[in-house]
């Protein structure tokens, strides 16, 4: 863990290159010695079905969720997150200066009381 979920609105990957977005972020989190590198999950999906504001046809969004196991000190995980936001920013900004682009990330503990997994990973 942790586990990235990138939740974006179709026909959010028009206007943002959403498997570089999704590469920044997934590097920026593996590479920010907060968490084990080999341990990072990223993936990204399109909604089927979306509503954004005023339902405008070109509104957009992408919501960045990591998920990670409790422990870390609340600055730590602000830090990871805020470090988030701004590898996704970099790569959606022309879209966001256009408008009609909301970007969001959020942080939410798993309870490993409540989490089962087998890991095969090296």
């Amino acid at each position: 863990m942790p586990h990235i979920i990138i939740d974006y609105s179709r026909g959010a990957a028009e206007r943002v290159a959403i498997d570089e977005l999704t590469r920044a972020v997934h590097c920026r989190v593996r590479d920010g010695g907060v968490v084990k590198p080999t341990a990072v999950r990223t993936f990204a999906r399109e909604a089927t079905f979306s509503c954004v504001g005023d339902e405008h046809p070109e509104n957009h969004f992408i919501q960045i969720i990591v998920r990670m196991a409790p422990g870390r000190p609340a600055e730590t995980k602000r830090e990871l997150l805020k470090g988030v936001l701004e590898a996704a920013r970099a790569v959606a900004a022309t879209a966001l200066q256009a408008g009609r682009l909301g970007l969001r990330a959020d942080l939410y503990e798993s309870d490993p009381s409540f989490a089962f997994q087998e890991i095969a990973f090296a």
